[in-house]
């Protein structure tokens, strides 16, 4: 595993990490020495006799965004979840349509935006990198409210008792066939969710502007 941390990206991932031990959500940058971090919501104060450094190891959340599943989960350790835009390590990105003629495997692109609805992360500026849309991010956080899409959740990440083997099992047809959308708008209409209300004045095209 340590031959790939002079890989690009992957040393830096080690120090992301270390360097946010309240959690963060990490996304890579366009520079192969660094991570974009999205910080973490600040952690509850720790129970009596625990001291914080103890306390923020046993409960910060760290989620690394990337392709490379393999040479980052190797190196970050059993605590951070590793999840990848492409589907193979997360089911909102398998659940998302194919892009036609990509990379079999390959051919599924979830936008980070998800991610940073998804998860335990603060979802403002300054807090988010530029090229992430705030509107974006809270119509993800809408959509994810989708009673279908909470179902499909819920089949992979709620616990596995003789209940959830059997739904499983009855609705694994429907379950494989769900498809969101990647775009959170659009996911919204399909899902025939209401858009949340979103910050500044709403473009409609008029008054017509350019040449």
């Amino acid at each position: 595993a340590a031959d790939y941390l002079d890989y690009p990206r992957m040393r830096a991932v080690i120090v992301a990490i270390n360097n946010t031990p309240d959690g963060a959500l990490l996304l890579p940058s366009g520079n192969y020495d660094v991570w974009d971090v999205v910080p973490a919501f600040p952690p509850p104060p720790p129970p009596p006799g625990v001291s914080p450094e103890s306390w923020r190891r046993e409960i910060a959340p760290h989620t690394v965004f990337f392709t490379n599943l393999g040479m980052v989960g190797m190196n970050v350790g059993l605590n951070t979840r590793v999840i990848d835009q492409i589907g193979l390590a997360n089911p909102l990105a398998a659940h998302t349509a194919r892009l036609e003629d990509a990379r079999i495997g390959h051919d599924k692109n979830l936008f980070p935006d998800w991610a940073v609805a998804e998860g335990p992360w603060l979802k403002e500026r300054p807090y988010v990198p530029q090229y992430l849309d705030e509107g974006w991010i809270r119509e993800a956080q809408a959509a994810l409210q989708c009673e279908a899409t909470e179902a499909m959740l819920d089949s992979i990440r709620k616990p596995l008792g003789v209940r959830r083997f059997l739904s499983n099992v009855l609705h694994a047809a429907d379950f494989t066939r769900y498809r969101i959308d990647r775009v959170p708008q659009y996911e919204l209409r399909r899902c025939g969710l209401g858009e949340p209300p979103l910050d500044g004045t709403p473009y409609t095209g008029l008054p017509a502007t350019g040449p």
